[in-house]
């Protein structure tokens, strides 16, 4: 096929259709699935098939919509709309091409910031000295806030610029509320309480339970001391005081991932024992 044609995947053209009716279904969950899994759906919808068992609670008919699960292929894009009325296979399903592009211009449109916050460890490169040789204020370091995440920028890898963080992550099952509702997490540096700070920013579809919100501060934890920010920390990043080294975590007893106001709680309350403590 010359590769300059476009195709578009349809179930198939309508012959002499007297007309074409568009109705509204609402998306209740959308769950991506491997190429190969989302070809045994589709190539086999009457069959039963986990996915729909275990979100039968997302596909129902209130009277007047249909509420339906979103299963698309998170490789090659499209998906399946399905409203199973409570059996296990595809008993109302309408293939939609380009489902995954369109779920995700609605979540980046819809979804709703929650912001975290970690304190900075930023070490200036010296030639000849240990890596931990000079580590800098972070008030010194407010300036160069464009420079630092400008580098962390760079630093990303192609496949992280869209989900950044939640692109490693692994889900547990499709129940997982982080896979289903995180839909990006991405680091960068801001000036809070006077500090440099680290701030992780993700994009939620909905609200995250308690349950969920320590689970997403672990699994960050875990990126920002070993993999994500393992990376980072071993990157000279240019700024006008020189060749910096930043690390969003660090093994002392201070450092902590926190919710922003919480953080910003706790720098306020340090500072309040820190002024009682003057005589």
């Amino acid at each position: 096929m010359n590769e300059e044609t476009l195709m578009i995947n349809l179930p198939c053209l309508e012959r002499k259709a007297e007309s074409f009716t568009a109705h509204e279904y609402i998306v209740e969950k959308a769950l991506p699935v491997s190429n190969y899994r989302f070809r045994q759906i589709t190539e086999n919808p009457l069959k039963d098939h986990k996915e729909i068992r275990d979100n039968l609670d997302s596909m129902y008919y209130d009277g007047l919509q249909y509420h339906c699960l979103l299963i698309y292929d998170k490789e090659k894009g499209d998906g399946l709309m399905v409203e199973s009325e409570g059996y296990e296979y595809a008993r109302y399903a309408q293939f939609v091409p380009q489902a995954k592009l369109i779920w995700e211009q609605f979540a980046m449109v819809h979804a709703h910031e929650m912001r975290f916050c970690c304190p900075l460890e930023i070490n200036l490169h010296i030639s000849n000295y240990p890596h931990d040789y000079y580590i800098v204020d972070n008030a010194e370091m407010a300036k160069y806030a464009d420079d630092i995440n400008i580098g962390i920028r760079e630093n990303d890898l192609p496949e992280e610029c869209e989900r950044g963080l939640m692109h490693w992550y692994h889900p547990e099952s499709v129940e997982d509320e982080l896979d289903n509702k995180v839909f990006s997490t991405h680091c960068s540096v801001e000036v809070v309480g006077d500090e440099l700070t680290g701030i992780i920013t993700a994009k939620v579809i909905g609200e995250l339970s308690e349950e969920a919100k320590g689970k997403f501060i672990k699994y960050c934890t875990g990126q920002l001391s070993d993999g994500w920010g393992e990376s980072l920390e071993q990157k000279y990043l240019k700024t006008d005081a020189g060749e910096v080294n930043v690390s969003f975590w660090n093994s002392g007893d201070e450092w902590r991932l926190m919710p922003e106001r919480e953080y910003l709680d706790s720098l306020t309350q340090s500072e309040d024992i820190e002024m009682g403590g003057q005589s």
